[in-house]
């Protein structure tokens, strides 16, 4: 324990030192008559920096050391006596003028302890936590602010109750500021509209940044599995900081996150279901067509019963004709069709129209694989004449040749359909397609009404769009590419085959998918260094170093009562940052229309800070009610 100075009683001043009187008209350096007994300017100052928690003390007797040293060249004086003659100036104007050394008093205690609260307003009660936990901080602080500021004064022995009044004024200081805020911020809202908070801030500064302040409409264009992470770089940014950050933002946004990618399929193929019908099976459909031809197999019977003899001297003696003239491949074609019209074994024409009917299948097999462009007109040509000589012989055989025709075009148009999203060289052009679709429903032959063959095409490529998605649907970058293409011709063709508004649909789907996947990659996976380490210091808890109150004591009573007062601030700052972040990682995962009203607020706040205009505030307020009223509306019908 420091032991008191000695003062004489008589003048209650150190030995030597005369009586203080404030009669006295000056208070002179040489007889320590005090001249200027009313100094309230005085008063205020010295006890303003007597006032300053914990380090007051140690201020007051640097001014007065600091005073000293400047009079010392002016003075024959020594400087501890010019220093005590300060000392005991202070102490007499504040003796004088109590009222207004209270004041300076008071001052110097919100001054002083200022600096800290902004360090870490939530060990002071500020922040978003509940009242009691903020009373709870607030006097752990105050309990260790009170028991430095009494130790560094009185000694040791006034820790415990400097603490204990510290404590418990510190526990009422969050209700009473409560109770004050709320009415202020009554009047203030009136006026500046309702707070903002700090992860309301950052959110909104990224928001603008993106161009995003308008993003209720744009959430909606990209449906009910969008996030507003979605909506740009500095947006996804923030959540990907918040994704590398341990904490329940870190949890929030995974989730969200992980929740939606495993989603993705189930939601990609409703999506197109819904737009183009489910996919057809196509092995049913081929084998549906099969059977149908084989049932025309009876038909072609009957109709060959009421058949005549016919000659087919004319074909073969123009067949004749092409072999002699022609050679190559074109000859040898020639050559086998004719020795098919003569009787097995001879030179004879056969004169039954079935030997007729099978060289004409024979032929047919013939051109699907023959590649010489001249035995294939010599192919065809024979066909022609051959077809044109049954029509005569074998009545009714035309209608079921054009039944037969309709189901190999069909099939043949399942087989295009499949190809028409290629990029390789087999892919029809955009114009070649429409042209299979248009030509592809005139009837041929003897068949009446359209042709299912533009629905064949269809189902194709339904069926490719489904194989796709089959195949690619956990790359969703891949399946985006594979069916929107890298240029328009699969968006034309797309059109061609479906519509335009059902390939805007399909194509719109897909560019939703490929951007979720885009913020998955830079959220969860790819981690953009730079970027993220800049907006992982707007998340990141604060570090308390080595302490502001072990700085501020300077090791005068103990590191221990240091190091406590140091984490209550430090934990109480990084258990604010924590609930910021989860209140961020909300923001930044949740289209709930009840959150638009909370947007619309951030773009007031926008306008106000002078970032957008008023007339686009405007814009962006009404944009968000619609488009919030339309998503509670879809809601509510499900």
């Amino acid at each position: 324990m420091v032991p008191a100075t000695a003062v004489d009683p008589t003048t209650n001043q150190p030995p030597g030192v005369p009586a203080y009187d404030p009669g006295v008209a000056g208070y002179n350096v040489q007889t320590g008559n005090v001249s200027e007994p009313n100094d309230r300017l005085g008063a205020f100052s010295i006890a303003a920096l007597r006032g300053i928690p914990i380090l007051g003390p140690s201020v007051d007797k640097a001014s007065s050391a600091l005073a000293a040293a400047m009079q010392m060249p002016f003075s024959d004086r020594s400087f501890g006596e010019l220093y005590d003659e300060n000392n005991r100036y202070g102490d007499a104007v504040i003796r004088e003028n109590p009222h207004t050394a209270t004041a300076g008093g008071v001052t110097g205690a919100v001054a002083g302890t200022m600096p800290a609260v902004l360090a870490a307003p939530e060990a002071f009660g500020a922040g978003q936590a509940p009242l009691y936990i903020r009373s709870l901080y607030s006097a752990l602080t105050g309990a260790g602010i009170g028991g430095a500021d009494a130790g560094v004064r009185n000694g040791l022995e006034a820790v415990p109750e400097g603490a204990a009044w510290g404590a418990g004024l510190g526990a009422l200081f969050p209700g009473i500021g409560q109770l004050i805020g709320k009415g202020v911020g009554t009047v203030a809202q009136r006026y500046a509209g309702p707070a903002v908070s700090a992860a309301e801030r950052m959110f909104g500064r990224a928001a603008a940044s993106d161009a995003a302040l308008d993003m209720a409409p744009r959430l909606k264009a990209l449906g009910d599995s969008a996030m507003p992470m979605d909506l740009g770089p500095n947006l996804q940014r923030q959540a990907g900081a918040l994704a590398a950050t341990p904490g329940e933002g870190q949890a929030i946004v995974r989730d969200a996150i992980a929740a939606r990618d495993a989603a993705a399929n189930a939601r990609i193929r409703q999506g197109v279901d819904s737009t183009i019908g489910k996919a057809p099976d196509l092995t049913a459909i081929q084998a549906q067509n099969k059977a149908n031809m084989e049932a025309l197999g009876p038909e072609y019977t009957k109709a060959f019963q009421k058949a005549r003899a016919v000659d087919t001297a004319p074909i073969a003696d123009n067949l004749e004709s092409q072999i002699v003239n022609l050679r190559g491949d074109a000859q040898k074609a020639a050559q086998t069709v004719r020795k098919m019209l003569n009787v097995n074994g001879t030179d004879v024409l056969d004169p039954h129209p079935g030997t007729l009917f099978q060289t004409r299948q024979a032929i047919d097999g013939m051109l699907a694989t023959e590649t010489n462009p001249k035995a294939i007109a010599v192919l065809a040509e024979a066909r022609k004449a051959i077809d044109n000589r049954l029509a005569a012989s074998v009545p009714g055989i035309k209608r079921i040749d054009a039944r037969f025709a309709e189901l190999a075009r069909q099939n043949e148009a399942l087989q295009r359909g499949q190809q028409a999203l290629d990029s390789g060289r087999t892919a029809p052009r955009p114009a070649e397609l429409q042209a299979d679709i248009t030509n592809g429903a005139l009837p041929q032959g003897d068949m009446l009404g359209p042709s299912a063959v533009p629905l064949r095409l269809r189902q194709g490529a339904r069926a490719e769009i489904d194989r796709i998605v089959g195949t690619n649907a956990n790359d969703r970058v891949a399946l985006q590419r594979l069916v929107k293409g890298e240029g328009d011709w699969n968006r034309e063709r797309l059109v061609s085959l479906f519509g335009q508004n059902r390939a805007d649909r399909i194509i719109g789907i897909l560019d939703r998918e490929r951007t979720f996947a885009d913020t998955s990659n830079i959220v969860t996976r790819n981690s953009e260094t730079a970027a993220r380490s800049a907006a992982m210091q707007d998340i990141a808890p604060g570090k308390t170093g080595p302490g502001i109150v072990r700085s501020a004591l300077n090791l005068r009573f103990g590191d221990t009562a240091a190091d406590a007062v140091d984490k209550v601030i430090g934990g109480a700052k990084s258990a604010s940052q924590r609930a910021s972040n989860s209140e961020l990682a909300r923001l930044l995962t949740s289209n709930d229309p009840a959150m638009m009203s909370r947007k619309v607020q951030l773009i007031q706040a926008a306008q106000r800070r002078g970032d957008i205009s008023a007339q686009r505030a405007r814009e962006l307020i009404q944009s968000t009610a619609v488009a919030a009223t339309q998503q509670r509306q879809a809601l509510t019908s499900r």
